[in-house]
């Protein structure tokens, strides 16, 4: 049916602020209903264009005319009265501040091989950074990972350090294998391992095997999304990716920067 265009008590969200709607509170106000606009034009967008965009919307190296999409979207909102329309600008504007602290506490970047991401976390704690601040993801070796034991009642393998990643895992305690979707093995150390696999195991119920498990797995950690697809590429060639949370290392954010850096990190587009 085709819904009443003059009604006035609407709210526009940014296509780049969409992943804020991660962050409402589930009693927030819904919208009569919503649409996909060009924002500059206020005309609505054409499902084909609206399928463009949301599978490019947080990828990196996109055509001029795609970025130039991305840039004019807006997710249209309509509520029956100004109070709801209030209501809800209040709730997600509140949203956007949760997101921005959640991905603030967080430092990032992807480093070329095992070695150099191993010697970046040897340098973080002589700095002082507590090893439970430090997280790791890499892909796994299928030989290597076929020698693991599963846990009874898991999905994932518990792998002892030296198989599942050498010195690497050997840094910090806690090591798995997760089977992710598209990608296969991704072994995972540190602080991430404790929740990685109920993340995979509740994406791969909505995403399957078409990919983008680990980028919204990331997402879950408080990776901002762009970033997280950044990082899913990296991992997927043979990159590690390696996270420190700084809540656990206090007004550190920017030794922690620098050590990454030096050590030869390579960090996303929009990194947390």
């Amino acid at each position: 049916m085709e819904q009443d265009e003059n009604i006035t008590h609407a709210f526009v969200i940014k296509a780049e602020e969409l992943s804020a709607l991660n962050y409402l509170n589930s009693d927030h106000v819904r919208p009569l209903y919503f649409q996909w606009i060009n924002r500059g034009t206020d005309q609505k967008l054409r499902q084909m264009t609206v399928e463009l965009l949301l599978r490019t919307l947080f990828q990196e190296g996109t055509s001029p005319s795609v970025a130039r999409l991305q840039q004019s979207a807006g997710l249209r909102l309509v509520f029956q009265t100004l109070r709801e329309r209030d209501s809800f600008a209040t709730a997600f504007g509140a949203a956007r501040a949760e997101e921005g602290f959640r991905e603030g506490h967080l430092v990032t970047a992807v480093f070329d091989d095992r070695e150099a991401a191993e010697q970046a976390v040897a340098e973080l704690k002589a700095a002082g950074i507590p090893e439970s601040s430090v997280s790791l993801l890499w892909r796994a070796d299928p030989l290597a990972e076929s020698q693991a034991r599963p846990n009874e009642g898991h999905s994932k393998l518990s792998v002892a350090a030296a198989v599942a990643g050498g010195g690497l895992a050997g840094t910090l305690l806690g090591v798995a294998v997760l089977a992710i979707p598209g990608i296969g093995p991704v072994a995972a150390a540190g602080a991430i391992v404790a929740s990685a696999n109920a993340s995979v195991a509740s994406v791969s119920a909505i995403i399957g095997a078409t990919g983008g498990a680990l980028a919204r797995m990331l997402s879950d950690k408080d990776v901002s999304d762009q970033s997280a697809n950044y990082y899913e590429k990296q991992i997927k060639r043979g990159r590690v990716f390696v996270s420190i949370d700084t809540r656990l290392a206090e007004g550190q954010n920017e030794i922690v920067r620098q050590v990454l850096v030096q050590s030869g990190g390579h960090t996303g587009r929009r990194s947390g």
